[in-house]
């Protein structure tokens, strides 16, 4: 949790490409530079979800939180009982430039990502041992060849291990991978595989590349359900 449980943040929080992580962050006049600083300022539990909030530009000037533009770190690893919110797929832009993935969701519950693009990460959202919502999102152009030293996976869009997700109104393009998916690869299978559900409602998978497999949608293991 950081130093949230010192700061005691309990309330929604703006990060902005013209915040400063100096600022108190509760409001977008004192909005943080970073996801990265929101994550340690804020103390979320289970009965009290808190939403950081990502400024948007325009379709022409979108706001980019990225290592460019707001110094922001990848592979952004989110916590439990959060959620990630922006104010438009065109509006609002999570790119890792080709670092590393963009968002790394492991072990946690309660998270929802919606109303932003994610993309140039080796895998967009790697989901692991968790559960998530995704709506009104796109994630587009993530992949690179995989390099132990610079990225967790082998590219990719959505990556869910023994975890279940929930996806409204989500675009998948143009995601590559070397391996077996481009798109969506959900994989349920060991000694600690537990039965996992994967909505997929009005999700478009388009131009996705892989080296083998299924470019789209790869689906291995068992006591998983797959609804579209």
């Amino acid at each position: 949790y950081g130093v949230g449980d010192l700061c005691s943040i309990t309330e929604a929080v703006w990060v902005s490409p013209d915040g400063d992580d100096n600022n108190l962050g509760t409001s977008v006049s004192e909005a943080f530079l970073t996801i990265e600083r929101a994550l340690e300022m804020i103390a979320p539990e289970p009965n009290n979800i808190i939403t950081i909030n990502l400024t948007g530009g325009s379709e022409a000037e979108p706001d980019i939180f990225a290592p460019s533009t707001t110094g922001e770190i990848f592979p952004i690893y989110i916590i439990s009982h959060i959620n990630i919110i922006g104010q438009g797929k065109e509006a609002t832009i999570i790119d890792a430039e080709q670092i590393y993935g963009v968002i790394y969701i492991h072990n946690c519950k309660n998270n929802i990502i919606s109303g932003l693009s994610l993309t140039g990460g080796g895998t967009a959202i790697d989901l692991y041992f968790s559960d998530l919502i995704i709506e009104d999102v796109s994630i587009n152009n993530n992949g690179m060849v995989y390099n132990p030293n610079t990225s967790g996976s082998s590219g990719g869009g959505l990556s869910s291990f023994n975890s279940s997700a929930n996806l409204y109104n989500v675009d998948l393009i143009n995601n590559y991978s070397q391996d077996y998916y481009g798109g969506i690869a959900i994989n349920n299978y060991g000694i600690l595989a537990q039965p996992t559900i994967h909505e997929l409602y009005n999700v478009n998978i388009s131009n996705n590349i892989c080296g083998e497999g299924a470019c789209g949608i790869w689906v291995e293991g068992e006591e998983l359900s797959l609804i579209m």
